[in-house]
């Protein structure tokens, strides 16, 4: 054998070694899986499955491939095979089990082998982080319609009906003594602020249909909404570099630009606000929410969450869960400009899966 010979042998030993290094420790389960035997059985699986699923390396190698899904989504298997039978790649969310019978949450992605017509690549990603945050979202999205329902129909409606009555005391009290007029002006101005932060809050707190009406007119309206309701030029500017914005992006977003907002309205004193949306490659993001308002020390944000400013603390969290950041810059006088960065989709995914 010559020299060349041998070398090129050591350099495809190596190569093999390294590709099967990098299937075996992939941050995500991958099964190969033979189509050509029924029902479809598993010839291999790295070592993130073994360990998400609970078999050894020998229980997974020949099990069909069907034990690892539970009987509700058997037949989103079957459709997923027959996709790539027919070469196509498959993307869907399902739900599979351990081997303890536990179900669990799935993003599944299948396509052809690309060195065998008769095996199929799967990935699985655990997707319970996910699917959790997005319950809670939709809970806490629920009680902020009953706040705000609740409000509008019980401490709104009371307040209104008190400040027409002041106004007939006052229109009664033409001649009573100039200290009992003087009340009852001030019991309406006092009606007139309280019913206006009332409708504020009420403001706040309803969530728009992201899901029927889209992200985009959503921002849209509320940022109309908001100059509207506060007497504030607000302006909205859209910048997409030919991509649209990560579905699992849109809801903490808008949370986030909503809770901007309701903190200007709240603390600024501002007469002017521009909302500035970002969507680079990939899915990237970069949203900047800028008043001109009073301004406040950044660096006293810990001591302000507990004075009313919580909300600083959570839209921070919400960007940090998707592998981003928030940033504040202001300062007395000058007004505040909150800059959202969110990465590219797929960092976004495996940063919450981790």
């Amino acid at each position: 054998m010559s020299v060349l010979s041998i070398h090129s042998q050591l350099t495809s030993q190596k190569t093999e070694q390294h590709y099967r290094h990098l299937f075996e420790y992939m941050p995500i389960c991958i099964f190969v899986v033979d189509l050509a035997v029924t029902p479809a059985a598993i010839l291999d699986a790295n070592f993130r499955a073994r360990l998400t699923y609970g078999y050894s390396s020998d229980e997974l190698v020949g099990l069909p491939f069907i034990h690892l899904v539970p009987a509700v989504a058997r037949q989103e298997l079957l459709s997923i095979v027959q996709h790539v039978q027919r070469g196509e790649t498959v993307t869907e969310e399902s739900v599979n089990q351990r081997r303890d019978c536990t179900v669990f949450p799935v993003r599944v992605s299948a396509s052809p082998d690309p060195f065998n017509v008769n095996h199929m690549i799967v990935a699985v990603e655990d997707i319970s982080t996910a699917v959790q945050r997005r319950s809670e979202a939709e809970a806490i999205d629920a009680e902020r319609r009953r706040i705000a329902r609740e409000i509008h129909d019980g401490v709104a409606q009371s307040l209104a009906g008190l400040r027409f009555k002041s106004a007939s005391w006052r229109h009664m009290a033409e001649g009573a003594p100039p200290v009992m007029r003087q009340a009852l002006e001030e019991l309406q101005a006092v009606l007139a602020v309280a019913i206006l932060d009332i409708r504020r809050s009420i403001f706040a707190l309803r969530p728009l249909d992201l899901a029927s009406s889209g992200f985009v007119p959503a921002l849209t309206q509320l940022v109309g909404d908001f100059g509207d309701q506060n007497q504030m030029a607000a302006t909205l500017e859209l910048s997409e570099a030919g991509e649209a914005l990560p579905a699992a992006y849109e809801l903490p977003l808008f949370r986030m630009i909503q809770e901007s907002l309701n903190n200007i309205s709240r603390h600024a004193k501002a007469s002017d606000v521009q909302v500035h949306l970002v969507i680079g490659p990939g899915g990237q993001v970069i949203a900047r929410v800028k008043d001109n308002g009073s301004g406040f020390d950044p660096g006293r944000i810990g001591l302000s969450e507990q004075t009313g400013h919580f909300g600083l603390r959570q839209m921070r969290e919400r960007a940090l869960d998707l592998g981003g950041t928030l940033d504040i810059i202001s300062s007395p006088g000058i007004g505040a400009e909150i800059i959202i960065s969110l990465p590219p989709a797929a960092f976004s995914e495996s940063y919450a899966s981790n």
